[in-house]
């Protein structure tokens, strides 16, 4: 492959975090990609920059395998078994050369060649996975639709109280469960079959008046958004305000932030879901953490995490497990040995003056000539190594 391969670009308007906002809405499943492979690739897009995206340009990184599986915190076998799965998905063209030697040139900005992993595959694939994209959004909804419209069918033979029709309704769905039903043909036939049985007992003596109550009084009512309260009503909120908290987050934070609008909470709840995604915090995970904390607090953590992941891998106070790290957090805030608030205003301080000065009495003193960062993975080391791996 041609160590000068260049692209037409990506459609106007559209940035490289949108780029990547589109590959992580995709997921596995939309990309058939493993989570390694999905990590890399991630990585490879974050180590480009904007103008790498223009029409005509080459958009290429030659970091060496080694330095990429100690970014990732993963083995250079994993590495490259993941560039081969992105490139037999069309993804990504690995320009190396026989020895397998990765270098490149960039001049006034532009690069001029380069022998390594070339994203021009991606870039020229964008309108496809647009398109893909689009396409599992409205299955997404026709499922969530499908699902509700199975339960109501079910309650609707549950009140009819006639114990025939009640074990046909159990023969389609045995368990009554329909969440781990994913397919929409499916859940389509189990539809039908709940409404010719409703069919039936509409004729029934014994059929509840229920029954035959206008559709539009029992159509199932489809959230399309996430509340970014729900969670936060029971926490008291953070006090930092998200404008500041954005600030003092990485270049990367904030551009995923400001690809969803506003400088606000919805937008740093989101970025901040997205990176924990990205930096292998399980949905678990963050949902209790939304769940004890409030989304805006379970976010500024995030944010916190992420700014102390890219620690150089050499960094004694790098925490390498984001997920204990959210949880030994959780678990310091909830006993009150924790000082979110605190931490982030001494952030605040600290950018403010070149040099952050004591935090509160309830943080680490931090040590002469060391930085704010420097104390902030040194708290968030010391929640991962209280954590364990067992975690």
């Amino acid at each position: 492959m041609s160590a000068t391969l260049t692209h037409g670009g990506l459609p106007k308007g559209v940035r490289r975090v949108d780029l990547l906002s589109l590959v992580e809405n995709l997921g596995k499943r939309g990309l058939g990609l493993s989570s390694t492979a999905t990590r890399v690739l991630r990585h490879y897009v974050w180590r480009s920059r904007d103008e790498d995206y223009r029409a005509g340009r080459i958009c290429a990184v030659w970091d060496r395998v080694c330095r990429t599986a100690d970014d990732l915190d993963l083995c250079s076998r994993a590495i490259n078994d993941a560039e081969r799965e992105l490139e037999t998905k069309g993804l990504i063209a690995r320009t190396t050369g026989g020895n397998g030697a990765r270098s490149g040139l960039r001049s006034a900005g532009a690069i001029r060649w380069a022998a390594g992993i070339n994203l021009a595959p991606l870039i020229e694939r964008y309108a496809q996975l647009k398109a893909a994209r689009e396409a599992r959004s409205l299955e997404q909804q026709a499922v969530a639709e499908c699902k509700a419209e199975i339960r109501r069918l079910r309650r609707l033979i549950r009140e009819g109280a006639i114990p025939a029709m009640v074990e046909r309704a159990d023969a389609i769905l045995p368990d009554g469960r329909v969440a781990p039903i994913h397919r929409i043909e499916r859940l389509r036939a189990i539809q039908a079959g709940l409404q010719a049985v409703l069919a039936e007992l509409s004729c029934e003596p014994r059929a509840m008046k229920t029954s035959d109550r206008p559709e539009e009084n029992d159509r199932p009512n489809i959230q399309n958004h996430h509340s970014s309260r729900s969670c936060s009503e029971r926490r008291s909120e953070a006090t930092i305000a998200p404008r500041l908290a954005l600030e003092l987050a990485s270049e990367e934070y904030r551009l995923i932030a400001s690809s969803h609008g506003d400088p606000g909470w919805p937008s740093l709840i989101e970025a901040s879901r997205q990176t924990a995604s990205w930096l292998g915090i399980g949905q678990r995970t963050w949902g209790k953490a939304c769940a004890m904390l409030g989304r805006e607090r379970a976010a500024l953590c995030v944010l916190v995490i992420d700014r102390n992941v890219r620690l150089q891998s050499s960094h004694r106070y790098r925490a390498r497990h984001a997920g204990k790290c959210l949880s030994g957090m959780v678990r310091r805030a909830t006993s009150g040995g924790f000082n979110l608030d605190g931490l982030l205003r001494a952030f605040q301080r600290d950018e403010l003056a070149g040099s952050g000065p004591a935090a509160k009495a309830s943080l680490p003193e931090p040590e002469q000539g060391q930085t704010m960062a420097s104390l902030t993975a040194q708290i968030l080391s010391r929640i991962d190594t209280s954590i364990g791996d067992a975690a």
